[in-house]
């Protein structure tokens, strides 16, 4: 089984190119499927040392690894940030395979206007606009993808495409 991550800031366009990257590896003739990773982290409340839950996710991978090894499942694609080589390396772990992270990049103005149209006014959307920018910062430094595609002025679909090409699937 492959595992990509698709990682990248908050409203870069994670989860929609995950969905469009699962349809293009089906049409491929790939058993592929895509987890909702942040809707696992946010099933439990997170501890105060474990604010997006990660081990929540890590133990999650580790008990649906065989399951998914089971139904033949070639690709799996995660959409989540990941912000360490930590990080990459715990969903490696988990799932005995390599991740390959993808970041999908898209720029500020573009983020902010996903993220005003995403969440209604108020505290939350103000928290996903300032996360968006200091994410983009650190995920920028930290460099733990193995690519960037950018995720703007065109279908989902076609990021997909492009981000199949680039990893060889």
């Amino acid at each position: 089984m492959q595992v990509v991550a698709l990682s990248g800031t908050v409203g870069a366009g994670k989860s929609t190119v995950a969905v469009a990257l699962r349809d293009a590896l089906l049409a491929r003739g790939l058993a592929a499927g895509e987890v909702d990773v942040d809707a696992i982290a946010t099933e439990t409340p997170s501890p105060p040392d474990d604010p997006f839950n990660e081990r929540v996710v890590v133990a999650h991978l580790r008990t649906m690894r065989p399951l998914w090894r089971d139904a033949g499942l070639e690709v799996l694609i995660l959409p989540r940030v990941i912000e360490t080589v930590a990080q990459r390396d715990a969903y490696a772990d988990a799932l005995g395979e390599p991740v390959r992270v993808v970041r999908i990049d898209a720029p500020t103005a573009t983020r902010h206007a996903r993220l005003v149209a995403r969440h209604p006014p108020g505290p939350e959307r103000d928290w996903h606009l300032a996360r968006t920018d200091v994410l983009a910062v650190l995920l920028l430094a930290a460099g733990v993808e193995e690519l960037v595609v950018t995720n703007v002025d065109r279908p989902p679909s076609a990021v997909a495409s492009q981000i199949v090409d680039l990893l060889g699937l």
